[in-house]
Formats: structure tokens, sequence, C-alpha cells
């Protein structure tokens, strides 16, 4: 399903850039990290919209500690800003995910890419859709044409790279989100939903397994980019007991071991989010920094530099 024009000849706006910088630099620079607003901020009710002074703040703070790349999680309440301000601040490539819960939502979504597609160098649509969508009631299958339709809409209308965040069980059940929709494969691969809680390095050796497994997929072009979207390790978890090994320490080891590893992946997540700690806490503690922007010890075992491989 790859519509993708390296010459931009979809575009129906451009930022003066070309289309594949982004995935160039995707699989050569580590300066990438997942975004979304720190505290006070909650995407999930709503509540507290990013205001362009918190984007700002936040957005110099993660650009003067080294990071050149960005992955947004939504196009709506106020994060639809990020993009602009993320460029005017420095950042060299911006990557625009479309938060999917409903139609209505995504509606809102798109109308927002519209207006700041000038920023933006790719396109995440959706973050593990079809799972969410499959958790809600709806058929699978109907789940995953829809994706491949609002994919290709995407894909003609900017000429820019698309893709979408894959969850685990949407490749193993419908390989083809992997091996054919969009222009790239962006891959979710959380050790805590596979109950690897407690060991960072056990945990880092299964994001790496699961990252070559999806590599192996039987009908994988040979050239397709295949990078780690999400791998985060919790730094505590509520209530502590269950999950002992969650701890600061062992979040910076999981990141010494993906780094060691030479696999190229985005940095998960930039700052905990305070409203996920008990739904989520792959999200909830996976920042770097937490929901305050304090520093956790994984904060200086970054490696921001070239991969080596």
């Amino acid at each position: 399903m790859s519509a993708f024009s390296s010459d931009g000849g979809h575009s129906r706006k451009g930022n003066g850039r070309k289309s594949t910088d982004v995935l160039t630099s995707l699989q050569t620079s580590r300066a990438w990290i997942n975004y979304a607003p720190a505290k006070p901020f909650d995407m999930m009710l709503g509540k507290h919209p990013a205001t362009t002074a918190q984007l700002q703040r936040e957005l110099q703070h993660l650009y003067d500690h080294g990071f050149r790349g960005l992955v947004t999680n939504t196009m709506t309440y106020g994060c639809e800003a990020i993009p602009r301000i993320a460029k005017e601040v420095g950042f060299e490539h911006v990557i625009a995910k479309l938060w999917w819960t409903d139609d209505a939502t995504l509606e809102i979504e798109k109308r927002n890419l519209d207006a700041e597609i000038e920023a933006i160098d790719a396109v995440v649509v959706g973050n593990e859709t079809v799972h969410k969508a499959v958790v809600r009631g709806q058929a699978a299958q109907a789940a995953v044409d829809r994706l491949g339709q609002e994919m290709e809409l995407l894909q003609r209308r900017y000429g820019k790279p698309v893709t979408t965040g894959l969850h685990r069980d949407d490749w193993s059940a419908h390989p083809e989100i992997a091996t054919e929709f969009g222009d790239f494969t962006f891959a979710n691969l959380q050790p805590w939903w596979v109950q690897l809680r407690n060991d960072p390095e056990t945990a880092a050796k299964w994001v790496t397994a699961a990252i070559q497994v999806i590599r192996d997929t039987p009908g994988m072009p040979s050239d397709r980019v295949i990078l780690i979207q999400e791998a985060a390790f919790p730094s505590a978890a509520i209530p502590p007991e269950s999950a002992p090994g969650a701890t600061p320490a062992a979040q910076a080891v999981f990141f010494e071991k993906l780094i060691e590893s030479g696999e190229q992946f985005v940095y998960s997540f930039a700052f905990d989010a305070y409203f996920a700690t008990h739904s989520s806490p792959p999200g909830g503690f996976g920042g770097l920094w937490d929901a305050d922007l304090n520093p956790k010890p994984v904060v200086s075992k970054l490696d921001l530099g070239a991969y080596r491989r």
C-alpha cells in the first residue's frame, strides 16, 4: 500500500524538506523521543489542554538535552501546536500521531493535521488501532480494512511517510499491517504487557527478539524500514509490591541494554503521564523525567548519537 513518493509528488503542501529525510534520521540517529506534555495535561479526560507556554518550555527542555526528532501522541487538546513549536525550537523532524478512539475524534485529528502539515514530516495513523477496536467489540477484519483505507488516504493527500503504531497482537493476526501498510513499520513492544516487569535485562532481550521476529515475517520486503516506536520500562508500580523490580535503577539498566543491542528505537517516554499510573504503568511511570520534569537515573545513560551496528 505504499504510495510514498520520495520527491513529494503527491504532496498538497510541503515544508521544504525531502520526505526521505525523516526515515533516514530514524535509522541513523538515536536522538528521537516520544513526547506528550507533562502535568497538568490530561489527555484521557481532555483536562488542562496544553498551552503554548508549556509546550515551548518542555520542548526546549528536550532540545537542550540533545533530542532532535519527535513523535507526538495526539493532534488535539492543544497538542496540535507541537509540530510547529518543535520546529521553531529547532527540532529537525516531527512525526505526528493521530489519536483514534472513535470516528469523531479521528476527524478532528485529521483536520488539525491538515492545518499543521507544513511542520510535519511523517504521520502515524492511530496507535494499536485494530487491537483497541477489537477490545471495543468491533470486527477485526473491518478494523484492518478501515486502517488501510485511512493510511492510503493520507499517503495520497500529503505524499509524506505514513505508518501506524503496531500492536504485537495485530502483527501476529494481521501481518499485512507490518509488511504492506504504509511506508514503514513502527512497532510497540512493551515488556510490561507480557509480564516482564521485574528484570530489565530480560525485558530488553524480549524487545530485541520481538522486533527481529517482525523483521522475519514472511513477505516482509527486504528494504522495509522497521523500527521500535515504543519500548518502556516503568520506574515504579502501584502498588509497589506488584512489580518490585520496577525501579528507577532498573529503568536505566533497561535502556543501557537496549542501546547496547544496536536496535533502532524511539525513546519512550519523555515524561511520566501522571493520569496513567494505574491504568498503564509503561506510560504512567515510563518517562525519562517524572511528571514534574525531574530527571530519573536513566537520563545520565542516554546515548543520542549515531547508531553503531
